[in-house]
């Protein structure tokens, strides 16, 4: 079998990780956080506790309102000490709940795990992962126990736990292949069993050795599970390019990855089941990586709400002026306006960039060099779509599928002439988005 991968795509010559690759992951619980009542995609959750109240690690804090909803726990035990609207990094400020922590580290009682995920009722697999509040912890937030609902006629023959983690400066899934692979493994195997599935991939960039043969050990021995090496090229973790790297399909157009009978799941998604099935635990916390320009670039592990400031000051601060705080990796992550931002449960970093990394370059003419092109993993023409984004023909740039744009960045990447690719055709698919829900 050759090596897996996928059309399109290149090879970072530098991609930022070696900072925190062999950081070993570290705790750090900070005196309050920020819980934002919305942290999935979907309608925000409605507050169930009042200012003044004692909350629990793992207690109810936020009620599901609609289809897509999840409910969010407290993340520390403390008092409630407000509840009011935060910008957080969306477009309107978000109701959120403050937490000032007690330090006494304690548990909501009612938590009840199910045991062995290979001896538990399949069909109580479901529900207790839409009770941890879980939802995709790779970036897309979409609720978890959606994704394993299959709609009338679909069906599923393989599961895909994600591992490459192509993007840059992010190591978080590295250490958590590394130091947590019973967790990831024994998260797919639930959602097999859930969904009757028979086979479970385990897909990681060749970069990271490691976490392969550590994986590959620890799955010895468990049912109809394979750990596959891809090639390191990035946008590898976009999930129509592992599911088209791992099987051969390519998720048709317009369609979702179960239209291709593969469901795609990120390796803490695979872990946060794990603790819900087995323990009864909600998702309140994960892994973040914290690098760039602070003095000691870490991974920790931290509870959902810790603000970015804290986390920079855990790392030492600032050991230059930042000019950018982006949350997430450079090529797909959400720039922040400042550090007083909270971390959700799909944030798997912040990288600090100095003054100087951070300047915007202007754009110079096209010069029809093809690269874009070439790079593009939707098969798209970046050069063309830019000719209608500008022109603010949404008309022509639909028709030339911008919506198929996975705004992964490659284009912007390459482009020797420097245009904003990416940027345009985001805010082009917001705009469309925006006009088909008039």
């Amino acid at each position: 079998m050759g090596r897996l991968t996928f059309s399109g795509g290149f090879h970072f010559d530098r991609d930022g990780k070696a900072p925190t690759r062999n950081e070993s992951v570290r705790e750090f619980v900070p005196e309050s956080v920020v819980i934002p009542m919305c942290m999935h995609l979907g309608k925000p959750c409605k507050p169930c506790v009042q200012k003044g109240d004692t909350v629990k690690i793992g207690q109810l804090i936020g009620e599901p309102d609609g289809f897509l909803g999840v409910p969010v726990h407290a993340s520390i035990s403390g008092e409630v000490t407000d509840i009011d609207y935060t910008q957080q990094l969306s477009a309107e400020p978000i109701l959120s709940v403050f937490i000032k922590n007690d330090h006494k580290n304690e548990w909501y009682e009612g938590l009840k795990g199910l045991g062995d995920v290979e001896k538990v009722d399949p069909d109580l697999i479901i529900p207790a992962v839409k009770e941890a509040g879980i939802c995709g912890m790779g970036g897309a937030a979409f609720p978890t126990h959606i994704k394993l609902t299959f709609p009338e006629g679909k069906y599923c023959d393989t599961v895909i736990v994600n591992g490459a983690e192509c993007e840059t400066h992010l190591t978080c899934d590295f250490r958590l292949m590394i130091e947590s692979g019973d967790r990831i493994i024994d998260g797919l195997r639930a959602c097999m069993r859930a969904l009757g599935v028979k086979k479970g991939i385990i897909a990681v960039e060749d970069n990271k050795p490691e976490a392969v043969d550590n994986l590959k050990k620890l799955s010895e021995g468990r049912e109809g599970i394979e750990v596959k090496p891809l090639v390191t090229k990035y946008p590898q973790g976009s999930e129509k390019q592992i599911i088209q790297a791992v099987t051969g399909r390519e998720v048709p157009q317009g369609k979702l990855p179960i239209d291709a009978h593969v469901l795609v799941i990120n390796v803490a998604t695979a872990a946060a089941v794990a603790d819900a099935v087995k323990e009864g635990k909600p998702l309140t916390k994960r892994i973040v990586t914290v690098t760039g320009c602070v003095n000691k670039p870490s991974n920790l592990l931290v509870p959902v709400g810790t603000t970015f400031r804290d986390l920079v000051e855990q790392c030492g601060g600032y050991s230059q002026t930042p000019g950018k705080i982006v949350a997430g990796g450079a090529m797909t992550g959400i720039c922040a306006p400042g550090d007083e931002f909270s971390v959700t449960k799909a944030c798997g970093g912040i990288v600090v960039f100095n003054e100087n990394e951070a300047k915007s370059l202007e754009e110079s003419p096209c010069i029809k060099c093809g690269r874009c092109v070439f790079v593009c993993p939707a098969g798209l023409k970046p050069y063309l779509l830019k000719t209608y984004t500008d022109a603010g023909d949404l008309n022509g740039a639909q028709a030339h599928n911008v919506c198929d744009c996975i705004l992964c960045g490659c284009c912007s990447y390459v482009c020797p002439a420097r245009l904003w690719l990416t940027a345009s055709f985001k805010n082009a698919k917001e705009k469309i988005a925006l006009a088909a829900r008039r």
